[in-house]
């Protein structure tokens, strides 16, 4: 009879790189992996340096059998999500396990049993997060999704992650959509003429790309826009200054400026749309690493890349319902095309924001692959 299960939270150095190495053997000849670099992976984690966590507290676990871990969890307190929702929910995060039941129960249990610890008085357990809704977010329901390698920044899992998130007792409580769309002109006679009568209709208001060459100014408008356009958002928790100071410090270098754009009225910034190229066309070839050789390999392929995601796009409320999206999606695609990109993915998208999924249907865009976040009571402490 194999052994039980153990469960122990991380408290070396060895236990974290146990860990962070993980994935990389349970996902050993899936096609469709994209190996996260390490080292982002362990800034992700590291309190000292990820500025999420001078708001947040989290613990990390490792499942093992004989010795072998066989799955990870981290159980998360988000002190900003709690105060924004006025809630006692707390989070599960980096789940990867092998498809052994009582190895995935464990981790949820302890992950609630952490959360307790965490967030005196929690009353939900909802995930995945990595390691907030600002990052990669839920389960990729496969069975109602289309295959292959996921879009930058967007999660992957095998089939069997919501039937152990199910055994263990948890159950929906929101999807997340992604949209695909081909990048190309036949939708684009329709666009053009919308696009026309926005400006038409709105003569006060300007539209340009992002100026690399002034990036702190461009920053101060991203964050005057982004809280504010999301603010009502279900599950949204504002990003701190340092938060997006530090996300736009990591993403700096891949910014495609073609595809990323303000609307401004005067100078203030009204609207904000951020497209990337998908590296991850890229990434899944580097396996994990940048050195010794994964940077020059990085420059080479990424001239390659033909897909590109939509990742954000914010409008401040008083500006809403004015077609400025269209605008922005427009002069954004115009430059794909010319550069020779094909695909493009919105993402991720609430499944009942319909003031976004409706629009992207001028792209041609399908529905093509669905992203779960899961939820478990917590039980009041006896």
């Amino acid at each position: 009879m194999p052994d039980a299960p153990s469960i122990s939270e991380v408290s070396s150095r060895s236990d974290l790189k146990a860990f962070v190495e993980f994935p990389y053997r349970l996902y050993a000849g899936d096609a469709n992996f994209v190996p996260p670099l390490r080292s982002d992976v362990r800034w992700m984690l590291d309190p000292a340096r990820n500025p999420f966590w001078h708001h947040a507290r989290r613990t990390l676990f490792l499942a093992r059998r004989g010795g072998r871990v066989v799955g990870r969890i981290a159980a998360i307190a988000d002190d900003e999500h709690n105060r924004v929702h006025s809630d006692q929910t707390a989070f599960f995060g980096f789940f990867e396990c092998e498809n052994d039941p009582e190895a995935a129960r464990i981790l949820f249990d302890a992950a609630e049993a952490a959360a307790r610890r965490l967030l005196p008085g929690c009353d939900k357990l909802r995930g995945p997060v990595n390691p907030s809704m600002n990052d990669e977010v839920g389960f990729l329901n496969a069975a109602e999704s289309d295959p292959g390698p996921p879009f930058l920044m967007m999660t992957y899992n095998p089939a069997y992650y919501l039937d152990l998130a199910a055994a263990a007792g948890l159950a929906k409580e929101k999807d997340l959509v992604a949209l695909l769309a081909p990048v190309d002109d036949r939708s684009f006679a329709r666009l053009s003429r919308i696009t026309e009568a926005v400006r038409k209709k709105n003569p006060e208001l300007t539209f340009r790309t992002i100026r690399m060459d002034r990036f702190p100014e461009e920053l101060a408008k991203v964050k005057v826009v982004y809280n504010a356009a999301w603010e009502k958002n279900w599950g949204f928790v504002p990003m701190t200054s340092e938060e997006l100071d530090a996300m736009a410090k990591k993403l700096k270098d891949l910014v495609y400026p073609p595809i990323v754009w303000f609307a401004e009225d005067g100078d203030k910034p009204v609207a904000f749309m951020l497209g990337m190229p998908d590296f991850n066309q890229v990434l899944i070839r580097l396996g994990g690493r940048l050195l010794p050789f994964g940077w020059l390999k990085f420059l080479l392929l990424k001239k390659r890349v033909d897909r590109l995601r939509l990742l954000a796009f914010g409008v401040l409320p008083e500006y809403r319902r004015r077609g400025l999206d269209a605008v922005c999606y427009f002069e954004g695609f115009k430059r794909a095309i010319a550069a020779g990109f094909r695909t493009a993915e919105f993402s991720w998208i609430l499944e009942d924001n319909l003031d976004l999924l409706k629009p992207i249907e001028i792209f041609e865009g399908k529905l093509y692959r669905r992203y779960r976040l899961v939820k478990r009571t917590v039980p009041s402490a006896s």
